[in-house]
C-alpha cells in the first residue's frame, strides 16, 4: 500500500483483504515493537514476509485464512519456521501447540 507504519506499533490487525496473497518484508521490517498480529478473512493469503515476522511478536491469531493455515502446519508447513518462535499462536481459535 506504500505506507510506513510506526516502529512503536504494538498491535496490528489485517482483515478482509480478499485478494491478498503474501505479506511483504517491507511492511514489517521496522515493526520492532509489534507484539500482537491478527490476520482474518484473507482467503488467498499463503505466506508471511520472506524475512519472517518481527522477533518481538508474542501473539499471532489467524482466522479464516485456509491457505495460510495449511502452510503453517506444525513442523510440516512451509511457513512453520517463521512462526515457531511465537509463544501464543492460534489458528481458527485453536492453540497450535496443543496435541
Amino acid at each position: 500500500m506504500g505506507m510506513l507504519l510506526p516502529s512503536s506499533l504494538t498491535e496490528l490487525i489485517i482483515a478482509r483483504f480478499l485478494n491478498l496473497r503474501y505479506l511483504s518484508s517491507k511492511g514489517f521490517q521496522n515493526l520492532t515493537s509489534l507484539e500482537s498480529l491478527r490476520i482474518r478473512d484473507c482467503p488467498k493469503l499463503t505466506s508471511f514476509p520472506e524475512a519472517g515476522l518481527p522477533s518481538s511478536l508474542l501473539q499471532l491469531y489467524i482466522n479464516d485464512c485456509p491457505l495460510l493455515k495449511k502452510q503453517c502446519k506444525r513442523y510440516k508447513g512451509l511457513e512453520w519456521s517463521k512462526i515457531a518462535h511465537i509463544p501464543c499462536v492460534k489458528m481458527d481459535e485453536k492453540f497450535i501447540y496443543d496435541p
